[in-house]
Formats: structure tokens, C-alpha cells, sequence
């Protein structure tokens, strides 16, 4: 009796090791994303808010698109892509705010 109990212990240690190695994670990992984003805005309103806004939310401006009025920026050290986009559609000018990706042309 005792030998069954050892052995039904190991079974279900064994499965639950076995089930949570193989269950996928919440939150897929998006392999082309950057980390950050690109940010298009009113030419008519300017990007000098969306500047002031950048410098005041703590990212960083990595290229600015002045062909497409767009500009791509960092998401700061303890901000979510989310929360830092939610920030940004609200600067007054700012059309659109889309995280950046990497493509490969085939």
C-alpha cells in the first residue's frame, strides 16, 4: 500500500512538471517589435508639443521623419508600450501612435 502511494506521489509530480513545461506563456513575446514607437503628427499643429511632451514623459527621440511628419521614440525604463501610447494619443497633434517593427523583405 505504501509502495502505491510513493509511486501515485511521483505520477503526479511528474505530470504537473510535465504540464507546466509545456504550457505556453500568457502574453506571447511579438519577435518583430522593437520596444518602440512611431508617433505621426498634425503638420499644420506642429511637433513642438509632441517634443515637449517626449522630453516630460522621459523617452527618447530616435529619428525624426520630417518627410512623413512622423517621429519614432523610446518607451522610458518602467513604462509598458501600452500605458506610454495611451500617453502620447493624447498630445494635442498627435494622429496616430503605433508600436515599431521590424519587417524582413522577401
Amino acid at each position: 500500500m505504501k509502495q502505491n502511494t510513493v509511486i501515485k506521489s511521483i505520477a503526479g509530480s511528474l505530470l504537473f512538471l510535465l504540464l507546466t513545461a509545456c504550457s505556453t506563456p500568457r502574453q506571447a513575446v511579438d519577435a518583430g517589435a522593437t520596444g518602440n514607437l512611431i508617433i505621426f503628427y498634425d503638420s499644420a499643429i506642429g511637433k513642438e508639443k509632441l517634443l515637449e511632451a517626449v522630453k516630460e514623459y522621459g523617452s527618447e527621440v530616435l529619428y525624426e521623419y520630417n518627410n512623413f511628419n512622423s517621429i519614432a521614440v523610446t518607451v522610458p525604463p518602467g513604462y509598458t508600450v501600452s500605458k506610454t501610447i495611451r500617453f502620447y494619443k493624447k498630445v494635442r497633434g498627435v494622429l496616430s501612435v503605433s508600436e515599431d517593427r521590424k519587417m524582413e523583405l522577401h
